[in-house]
């Protein structure tokens, strides 16, 4: 006797086609791809999975792929770019929690010239940046160093010089007053407002902060100041290290109200009562000849 399985019908697998056009983002905001691609979907009826709109589901993975290859990229790395892409789409996957597979074939990638040529621009501007704070790091460990280091004392700056410059003792021991008076320039520290003092201190501290950062630091401190030094250090602070008004003065402000509100201050708890009877009757008082008083009480003295 035949089993009931052998008789159950599995329909055939549908397939279906779309040439879709779409940007997808670079790694740069505002500077798009241009892709257009076939999306190829079909349908596991047998899967046990269902959703209402499989086309939908196809297209929106595609292109879910795509951006996570192209989101990360340069405009000017379109030529491979456009490989990369078609290699991963290629490749049939199910959408998740449905019955749909998709992939995607003739992928087409392309920039426009203005856009590319803005993408040029930035990816110059990145590297001038990049070698202007390099030559900034440099700058301040070559200051730290001979500051720190080299111009602590006569000694010291004497042997470094002589390092320097071949040892040449009958020279350097003409340049000894001028070296000593470096030494004491380099000991000298001007007169700072502290809130210069306190930003170097940090920045000293963290000294490849970008300076989107160094105004965030600045803002932090700020509002620092102004939890635990009221809104006139923190406006102070403000106006020396150069923080907007609006930026500085709002968050003082807000900070000041913070600290302007004091804890509520809890009241002294009262010592627990001594128990009264109240006023005294003058009934409870015990005469010389009474035996008992009136409230019961006998009198010990009689």
């Amino acid at each position: 006797m035949r089993r009931a399985e052998q008789f159950t019908f599995v329909p055939p697998p549908t397939t279906h086609e779309l040439v879709f056009e779409t940007p997808l983002p670079s790694a740069v905001y505002g500077l798009d791809f241009h892709a257009k691609f076939t999306i190829h979907w079909r349908v596991d009826l047998a899967s046990g999975l269902r959703h209402h709109s499989p086309r939908s589901a196809a297209v929106n993975d595609v292109v879910q792929r795509a951006r996570a290859v192209t989101e990360g990229s340069m405009l000017v790395h379109h030529a491979p770019l456009k490989h990369q892409l078609g290699d991963e789409l290629a490749d049939e996957r199910q959408v998740e929690g449905t019955h749909v597979w998709a992939r995607a074939e003739q992928v087409e990638l392309r920039v426009d010239d203005a856009d590319l040529e803005m993408a040029r621009k930035h990816i110059e501007l990145l590297r001038a940046t990049t070698i202007r704070q390099a030559e900034r790091d440099a700058e301040r460990d070559e200051i730290r160093y001979l500051r720190d280091e080299v111009l602590t004392d006569l000694s010291t700056a004497t042997i470094w010089w002589l390092h320097r410059n071949g040892y040449q003792v009958e020279q350097a021991v003409a340049l000894a007053q001028q070296l000593d008076d470096l030494v004491r320039i380099a000991a000298q520290r001007r007169d700072r407002h502290w809130a210069d003092t306190l930003v170097s201190s940090f920045e000293s501290a963290i000294p490849r902060l970008s300076h989107d950062h160094r105004t965030d630091l600045r803002q932090h401190l700020a509002q620092a100041l102004g939890v635990y030094g009221g809104t006139s250090v923190a406006a102070e602070f403000a106006d020396q290290v150069g923080l907007p008004q609006s930026q500085g003065h709002s968050q003082s402000q807000n900070q000041g109200q913070v600290q302007s509100s004091q804890p509520p201050t809890i009241p002294a708890q009262k010592p627990p009562e001594q128990l009264t009877t109240g006023p005294e009757d003058p009934r409870d008082r015990l005469e010389p000849g009474d035996a008992t008083p009136r409230n019961g009480v006998a009198n010990p003295h009689r």
